[in-house]
């Protein structure tokens, strides 16, 4: 009977939980547990599987201030099965106090929000961007660290262009929400090891309060977020499957014109598709062909604030955003959307061997030709590569021929970390052929940046020459030299007080027209900005800002201007719009909002 009674015994009922990893104490690294399992994602964490995943728990405050315990409890499960990872989230709130609607996907600025950022390179400076409100609305996107920060004490911003395909769901509860997340293999692009490790970092909003926690403890202060991150270790036996998608189409179209005999139609039709094809689990080719971006969502309308200025419209097009993050350069010199309307192309992305590489060749409608005989081709490549933990180098070409008309730019850059100290640099230069005239100009920026949880400043030395033309790229301003200062200095308050997080900054900026700066000329524009930014207890926000500015004349502003000369009130002659006065600017801004 007794070696009956400890046979039973020895035979588990169950497997249980995978373990608990409290971020709050370090315990940072997850062995995730795979388990071969379907499961419907209806936002209920009821089925058995759930309690075979690994808990994730020990929130911590990131935002208003950092280190801070979580005033309300967050727990996170996470398996895997052969073809999809699963989240799972319960979290706490109080009654009443849950923001979330059935808003438009992305849109979620103001809303209770969890992130989940994946690391699937696992190299800390990339994460692909998975987030879900108490409903199961998605909000997701890329980031790829530059660090290109403020030199503060913040994270950067997500690029939300890319629309990921996953499946989320959401409900409201007595004690708070339930989430649940499956992110199918298949949409994602991840390292071609077995097994293989990914970064992991989860963010909580409060979109009642404004506050942030963060399951790994996250300081402000450092040069990056992802580097902060834990990692989900042991992902073996993926399954992606084969990797297709193609998306015929055709388009038709009707143009009609009133003649002598009536109306007369014009009838035809266009096809057309896109194809994707994961080659290896971290390279993507693309493919398109007379591509409909008809149904692409409109750009939204902006505020012209400086005419010297160009407007940045992002990218939408569903076949440009595959991958946009790895075009990413500091001065935009790759712009996809100066391909307009492509009539083919061809794109490769991913990562291999710790070297991120993209490229993309494509045939433009000959109505976007300089001078409309052919299609312009356009060449891009991008390649970046690691360096430390931290730190990378990175080479870029763009090309673009329309007949007689070529343009082509070649650079380099780099971003070094060391510590809190950040240096970014590129150098850049552009040959253009027109009208039998072959023109070479430069690009130059540097910068250093300190990221401090009190200290932290930014300071960059730019250049544009006023002939640097990005045939496939955007640049906001040329013919410019630009020299910013920006220190900082961030006070913290206790947990209960009003004033939560204070920043004092100033901003100085010194512009220089190009030809001026280089013939040892002195500066056109002088910027002065001092700045208090507050954090209020109840998730309000205090800035005050002074504009103090003096702006010189700019003859690119003024070159189609002319003054009329009257004699006995009769126009006699114009002559060209001179230099006038600099413009002297005193503007004093208060912003509250919540």
């Amino acid at each position: 009977m007794l070696r009956l009674v400890l046979a039973v015994a020895a035979v588990p009922a169950d497997t249980g939980s995978a373990g608990e990893y409290r971020g709050v104490d370090g315990n940072l690294r997850v062995a995730i547990p795979r388990i071969e399992a379907s499961i419907t994602v209806d936002g209920r964490l009821d089925e058995p599987v759930w309690r075979q995943a690994a808990r994730l728990t020990g929130f911590s405050q990131y935002a208003p201030v950092d280190g801070r315990p979580a005033e309300q409890a967050t727990e996170v499960l996470v398996w895997y099965a052969p073809d999809a990872i699963h989240f799972g989230v319960r979290a706490e709130a109080r009654p009443g106090s849950v923001k979330a609607t059935l808003a438009d996907r992305d849109k979620l600025g103001d809303e209770d929000l969890v992130e989940f950022f994946l690391g699937t390179y696992h190299d800390g400076r990339q994460a692909l961007v998975f987030g879900v409100n108490p409903l199961g609305v998605q909000r997701d996107g890329a980031l790829a660290e530059g660090g290109s920060g403020s030199g503060g004490n913040s994270r950067e911003n997500t690029d939300l262009s890319p629309d990921y395909v996953f499946q989320s769901k959401g409900r409201l509860t007595d004690g708070g929400y339930e989430i649940e997340v499956r992110i199918p293999f298949k949409s994602i692009r991840y390292q071609s090891l077995d097994p293989q490790t990914w970064g992991l970092s989860i963010v909580r909003r409060f979109g009642g309060t404004g506050i942030e926690d963060s399951w790994t403890p996250a300081r402000r202060g450092s040069p990056s977020f992802l580097g902060q991150g834990g990692t989900l270790e042991g992902l073996t036996g993926l399954r992606r499957g084969l990797v297709m998608d193609v998306n015929p189409f055709v388009v038709g179209f009707a143009e009609g014109s009133d003649g002598s005999d009536g109306w007369a139609y014009h009838r035809s039709a266009e096809v057309g598709a896109n194809v994707r094809w994961g080659v290896t689990p971290n390279l993507t080719l693309n493919g398109t062909v007379n591509p409909d971006f008809s149904q692409v969502e409109s750009d939204a309308s902006q505020v012209v604030t400086d005419p010297r200025q160009a407007l940045f419209f992002p990218e939408k097009r569903p076949f440009f955003l595959e991958g946009i993050e790895q075009f990413a350069t500091p001065n935009t010199l790759i712009y996809t959307r100066r391909i307009v309307a492509p009539v083919g192309a061809a794109k490769l992305t991913g990562k291999v061997s710790g070297t991120n590489v993209a490229s993309i060749l494509a045939f433009d409608d000959p109505i976007t030709s300089v001078d409309g005989s052919g299609n312009p081709f356009f060449a891009v490549a991008r390649v970046q590569r690691d360096l430390g933990e931290r730190s990378r180098l990175g080479l870029v070409y763009t090309g673009r021929f329309d007949g007689e008309y070529t343009n082509q730019v070649g650079g380099a850059d780099a971003r070094l970390v060391s510590g809190a100290w950040t240096l970014t640099a590129q150098g850049a230069g552009s040959v253009t052929h027109r009208n039998g005239e072959t023109t070479v100009a430069p690009l130059w920026d540097v910068g250093v940046i300190r990221s401090g949880r009190h200290l932290g400043f930014r300071s960059t030395f730019k250049g544009v020459s006023d002939e640097f033309v990005a045939g496939a790229g955007f640049i906001r301003r040329r013919g410019i030299t630009q020299l910013l200062f920006t220190p900082s200095y961030t006070f913290y308050g206790s947990q209960d007080a009003f004033l939560q997080r204070t920043t004092l900054s100033t901003t100085l900026l010194g512009t220089w027209h190009y030809r001026d700066f280089v013939e040892g000329r002195g500066l056109s524009d002088q910027q002065l900005f001092p700045v208090v930014d507050v954090a209020l207890k109840g998730g309000w926000n205090l800035n005050a800002t002074l504009y103090i500015e003096q702006f010189g004349y700019d003859p690119a502003l003024y070159t189609s201007y002319a003054i009329e000369r009257t004699a006995n009130g009769v126009p006699v002659d114009t002559v060209a719009f001179g230099p006038g006065e600099p413009i002297n600017n005193l503007i004093p801004s208060i912003t509250l909002e919540t």
